[in-house]
């Protein structure tokens, strides 16, 4: 005379016994105790055929029960379950350097140098030396009124380091892959790593094998 509770997902540890209706998205991975019923793995797999599952069979978190009642046993919950997994999994893509990011990356640190080197070099040179090359109406414009030769090299030193700031560098690739991975998890591709999204961009042909790809967009 068991008796049926509505819990939260969080409630649920290993070894409950769960009842999941036709309709309802299975919360945790498990086993098949009792029922006969197709479920619809796409997320999972990007199959769009539902899979037939009976008593033994083990279905996934996330994956939704559409014919019959089934009573399955938790085997996984949390972020032991196949979900979970998938998350990660696409979060660690994200983490992944591409090719061309590790290469944003040693350019990047010796340009840095170069930068600051070339900035330091402006100040010291306009302050100096150049200052007294300089016109006295420019050097008013830009350094103030008292044209001091000393605030004029500190303005030009300021402007090449945000010309020539090496940021760009070390931030477009990542983002370009946080966003290009976040995009195609919401569309249910799983990249996994930007050196794949990298290599996408050279393919010239591409082979589907899940039923539906091309015909239904599924």
């Amino acid at each position: 005379d068991a008796i049926c509770i509505e819990v939260p997902t969080d409630d649920i540890r290993v070894g409950d016994n769960l009842l999941v209706l036709p309709g309802e998205t299975i919360p945790v991975d498990g086993k098949v105790l009792a029922g006969r019923s197709v479920v619809d793995e796409s997320m999972l797999t990007g199959e769009s055929l539902p899979v037939f599952k009976e008593e033994g069979l083990f279905v996934s978190a996330g994956t939704i029960n559409w014919d019959g009642p089934l009573k399955i046993e938790a085997t996984s919950t949390g972020s032991n379950s196949t979900i979970s997994k998938i998350i990660h999994m696409v979060e660690d893509a994200q983490s992944k350097e591409a090719p061309i990011q590790r290469l944003a990356d040693s350019i990047a640190g010796p340009f840095v140098y170069s930068v600051m080197t070339l900035s330091l070099a402006t100040l010291v040179f306009w302050s100096s030396i150049g200052a007294k090359v300089f016109p006295d109406v420019l050097l008013n414009e830009i350094a103030g009124p008292q044209g001091n030769p000393l605030v004029l090299g500190l303005k030009l030193a300021v402007d090449v380091l945000v010309v020539s700031c090496p940021c760009a560098l070390g931030l477009a690739t990542p983002t370009a892959i946080l966003v290009g991975t976040s995009l195609g998890a919401r569309q249910g591709l799983l990249l996994r790593g930007g050196d794949v999204l990298e290599r996408l961009a050279s393919i010239d042909f591409m082979a589907f094998d899940k039923t539906g790809t091309l015909t239904e967009g599924k």
